[in-house]
């Protein structure tokens, strides 16, 4: 590959990880809108992924059929993917989108601890400074949500940071050679067919009886699951973990201003302090890339 296709293509790959972050950006004010119209998490979930997994299937009906082994991968990346959907659905149940959007987008950090365990990247001093920043910024986004009594929702938006970002290295090690479509399907199948399940058990498969509610799942069905899978999924085999990440994290910036634009939200000084010093440390991380 020459230097300036070499180039090309990583510009490619950022603006197809800058699409998937104004998209998953907009997630938590969707859900927000779907539970306002009374639908709860399990049902938003296996509604969005049912939807999503039959358009794909339609999008995709003469691609040619992957190896089994490929699909497995594909598969047990959807399972990750699903984990990390249910912990996030599940802080948004009692937590601030702006709260919750501060503490998840820490994973750039553990994206690079990940990867320099994984042998990917190499870990430096610099690494341990982020992390510190990092986890001091969450201390203070969610110090507020402590004091008010909703650990859950701070766990389990930390929890959510830790498996994206296992997401995305996995992703990169074993997604990055095969078609994103054929990757973006195959995840969201794997998150149909566990959510379906959960749901049931909750008895949770009834079709939502609000307009808002339907609305809601279907621009996260359609934006934030098909729109994001794909663009995500392309442009982190063009740029890498790392460099996806640090594009990434910049939708916390997208979801509080769509927060305090929609939903009303008015993040205190604390979270935005919390906020500076999160995206402080996912930039001193990437200094060299962004230089």
């Amino acid at each position: 590959m020459t230097p300036e296709r070499r180039r090309d293509r990583f510009a490619e790959g950022l603006a197809l990880v800058l699409a998937s972050t104004l998209a998953y950006g907009a997630m938590p004010i969707f859900v927000k809108l779907a539970y306002a119209g009374g639908a709860g998490a399990a049902t938003v979930l296996s509604y969005r992924f049912v939807i999503a997994t039959a358009l794909f299937v339609l999008m995709a009906r003469r691609a040619p059929r992957l190896p089994l082994r490929s699909r497995l991968l594909l598969w047990g990346l959807g399972v990750v993917f699903m984990s990390n959907a249910i912990v996030y659905f599940k802080a948004l149940e009692t937590t601030p989108a702006s709260v919750v959007s501060v503490i998840l987008y820490t994973y750039p950090v553990w994206v690079t601890l990940l990867s320099a365990a994984a042998g990917l990247e190499a870990l430096t001093v610099r690494s341990a400074v982020t992390v510190t920043l990092a986890v001091s910024g969450c201390a203070l986004a969610g110090g507020a949500r402590l004091q008010a009594g909703d650990a859950r929702g701070v766990v389990f938006s930390l929890l959510a940071s830790v498996i994206y970002a296992s997401y995305i290295v996995l992703g990169s090690r074993f997604a990055s050679s095969l078609p994103a479509e054929a990757s973006a399907r195959h995840v969201a199948q794997a998150c149909a067919a566990l959510a379906l399940p959960w749901a049931a058990a909750a008895g949770a498969l009834a079709p939502p009886r609000t307009a808002q509610a339907w609305m809601a799942i279907l621009a996260i069905a359609l934006v934030c699951t098909i729109v994001a899978f794909r663009t995500f999924l392309a442009g982190l085999a063009r740029v890498g973990p790392v460099t996806a990440a640090l594009v990434s994290s910049f939708e916390v910036v997208v979801t509080m201003t769509l927060a305090m634009v929609f939903l009303g939200e008015r993040p205190g000084p604390w979270q935005l302090a919390g906020a500076t010093l999160i995206l402080g440390a996912v930039l001193l991380q990437n200094a060299r890339r962004l230089r």
